[in-house]
Protein backbone atom coordinates (compact mmCIF):
# COMPACT_ATOMS: atom_id res chain seq x y z
CA UNK A 1 0.00 0.00 0.00
CA UNK A 2 1.52 3.30 -1.12
CA UNK A 3 0.05 6.63 -0.01
CA UNK A 4 0.56 9.39 -2.55
CA UNK A 5 -1.02 12.44 -4.16
CA UNK A 6 -2.80 12.02 -7.45
CA UNK A 7 -3.98 14.91 -9.61
CA UNK A 8 -7.38 13.20 -9.92
CA UNK A 9 -8.05 14.15 -6.28
CA UNK A 10 -8.18 17.86 -7.16
CA UNK A 11 -11.56 19.49 -6.70
CA UNK A 12 -10.72 22.70 -8.53
CA UNK A 13 -10.48 24.98 -5.50
CA UNK A 14 -6.80 25.91 -5.05
CA UNK A 15 -7.09 26.34 -1.28
CA UNK A 16 -8.77 22.99 -0.66
CA UNK A 17 -6.54 21.23 -3.19
CA UNK A 18 -3.44 22.58 -1.42
CA UNK A 19 -4.77 21.43 1.93
CA UNK A 20 -5.55 17.99 0.49
CA UNK A 21 -1.97 17.71 -0.80
CA UNK A 22 -0.67 18.64 2.66
CA UNK A 23 -2.98 16.13 4.35
CA UNK A 24 -1.84 13.37 2.01
CA UNK A 25 1.77 14.42 2.63
CA UNK A 26 1.14 13.88 6.37
CA UNK A 27 -0.39 10.48 5.61
CA UNK A 28 2.73 9.68 3.57
CA UNK A 29 4.90 10.82 6.50
CA UNK A 30 2.98 8.38 8.72
CA UNK A 31 3.43 5.67 6.09
CA UNK A 32 7.21 6.23 6.00
CA UNK A 33 7.47 6.31 9.80
CA UNK A 34 5.61 3.01 10.14
CA UNK A 35 7.49 1.27 7.35
CA UNK A 36 10.86 2.44 8.69
CA UNK A 37 9.93 1.17 12.19
CA UNK A 38 10.09 4.54 13.91
CA UNK A 39 9.33 4.46 17.66
CA UNK A 40 5.69 4.54 18.69
CA UNK A 41 6.23 7.97 20.25
CA UNK A 42 7.18 9.31 16.80
CA UNK A 43 4.15 7.69 15.21
CA UNK A 44 1.94 9.21 17.91
CA UNK A 45 3.33 12.70 17.23
CA UNK A 46 2.60 12.28 13.52
CA UNK A 47 -0.93 11.06 14.27
CA UNK A 48 -1.53 14.13 16.42
CA UNK A 49 -0.21 16.31 13.60
CA UNK A 50 -2.63 14.61 11.20
CA UNK A 51 -5.51 15.14 13.63
CA UNK A 52 -4.80 18.85 14.13
CA UNK A 53 -4.36 19.47 10.42
CA UNK A 54 -7.48 17.47 9.52
CA UNK A 55 -9.53 19.51 11.98
CA UNK A 56 -8.19 22.74 10.44
CA UNK A 57 -8.80 21.44 6.91
CA UNK A 58 -12.36 20.38 7.67
CA UNK A 59 -13.11 23.90 8.91
CA UNK A 60 -11.78 25.30 5.61
CA UNK A 61 -13.84 22.84 3.60
CA UNK A 62 -16.99 23.53 5.63
CA UNK A 63 -16.50 27.27 5.16
CA UNK A 64 -16.25 26.70 1.40
CA UNK A 65 -19.48 24.68 1.42
CA UNK A 66 -21.31 27.48 3.26
CA UNK A 67 -19.84 30.15 0.95
CA UNK A 68 -21.00 28.44 -2.26
CA UNK A 69 -24.35 27.34 -0.79
CA UNK A 70 -23.67 23.60 -1.01
CA UNK A 71 -27.00 21.87 -0.19
CA UNK A 72 -25.51 18.80 1.57
CA UNK A 73 -23.27 20.73 3.96
CA UNK A 74 -24.77 19.22 7.13
CA UNK A 75 -24.31 15.65 5.87
CA UNK A 76 -20.74 16.39 4.82
CA UNK A 77 -19.99 17.93 8.21
CA UNK A 78 -21.23 14.70 9.81
CA UNK A 79 -18.78 12.74 7.65
CA UNK A 80 -15.99 15.03 8.88
CA UNK A 81 -17.01 14.40 12.49
CA UNK A 82 -17.01 10.65 11.87
CA UNK A 83 -13.53 10.77 10.28
CA UNK A 84 -12.15 12.71 13.24
CA UNK A 85 -13.78 10.22 15.62
CA UNK A 86 -12.21 7.31 13.72
CA UNK A 87 -8.84 9.05 13.86
CA UNK A 88 -9.25 9.52 17.60
CA UNK A 89 -9.96 5.78 17.96
CA UNK A 90 -6.79 4.99 15.99
CA UNK A 91 -4.77 7.30 18.21
CA UNK A 92 -6.25 5.63 21.29
CA UNK A 93 -5.41 2.17 20.01
CA UNK A 94 -1.82 3.12 19.32
CA UNK A 95 -1.42 4.85 22.67
CA UNK A 96 -2.78 1.78 24.46
CA UNK A 97 -0.76 -0.55 22.22
CA UNK A 98 -3.87 -2.47 21.21
CA UNK A 99 -3.19 -2.14 17.51
CA UNK A 100 -0.09 -2.70 15.47
CA UNK A 101 0.94 0.48 13.66
CA UNK A 102 0.90 -1.31 10.27
CA UNK A 103 -2.90 -1.44 10.56
CA UNK A 104 -2.96 2.35 10.59
CA UNK A 105 -2.16 2.56 6.89
CA UNK A 106 -5.56 1.21 5.85
CA UNK A 107 -7.38 4.18 7.39
CA UNK A 108 -5.58 6.99 5.47
CA UNK A 109 -6.00 5.12 2.20
CA UNK A 110 -9.73 4.76 2.79
CA UNK A 111 -9.88 8.44 3.74
CA UNK A 112 -8.24 9.38 0.44
CA UNK A 113 -10.19 7.00 -1.76
CA UNK A 114 -13.61 7.44 -0.16
CA UNK A 115 -13.65 10.98 1.17
CA UNK A 116 -11.30 13.08 -0.96
CA UNK A 117 -11.77 11.22 -4.24
CA UNK A 118 -15.55 10.80 -3.92
CA UNK A 119 -17.31 12.94 -1.30
CA UNK A 120 -15.22 16.07 -1.89
CA UNK A 121 -15.77 15.75 -5.62
CA UNK A 122 -19.48 16.34 -4.99
CA UNK A 123 -18.62 19.74 -3.51
CA UNK A 124 -16.44 20.48 -6.53
CA UNK A 125 -19.21 19.58 -8.97
CA UNK A 126 -21.64 21.89 -7.16
CA UNK A 127 -19.17 24.76 -6.69
CA UNK A 128 -18.28 24.88 -10.39
CA UNK A 129 -21.78 26.04 -11.26
CA UNK A 130 -22.75 27.87 -8.08
CA UNK A 131 -23.67 31.53 -8.48
CA UNK A 132 -21.95 32.10 -5.12
CA UNK A 133 -18.16 32.19 -5.19
CA UNK A 134 -15.76 31.41 -2.34
CA UNK A 135 -14.86 34.48 -0.30
CA UNK A 136 -11.45 35.81 -1.28
CA UNK A 137 -11.15 33.46 -4.24
CA UNK A 138 -9.37 36.19 -6.21
CA UNK A 139 -6.52 36.15 -3.67
CA UNK A 140 -5.62 32.48 -4.16
CA UNK A 141 -3.02 33.02 -6.91
CA UNK A 142 -1.15 35.48 -4.70
CA UNK A 143 -0.76 33.03 -1.83
CA UNK A 144 -0.99 29.53 -3.23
Amino acid sequence: MYIHWDKSYEIGNPLIDTEHRLLIMLFRKLDVAIKSAEPEATIMRILLEVKKFADFHFTSEENLMHEVGYPDTAAHEEIHSALLAQLEVMIGRVSKKREMPDDLLYFPNEWILQHIAQEDQKIADFARFSEHRPIGEFTYPEYI
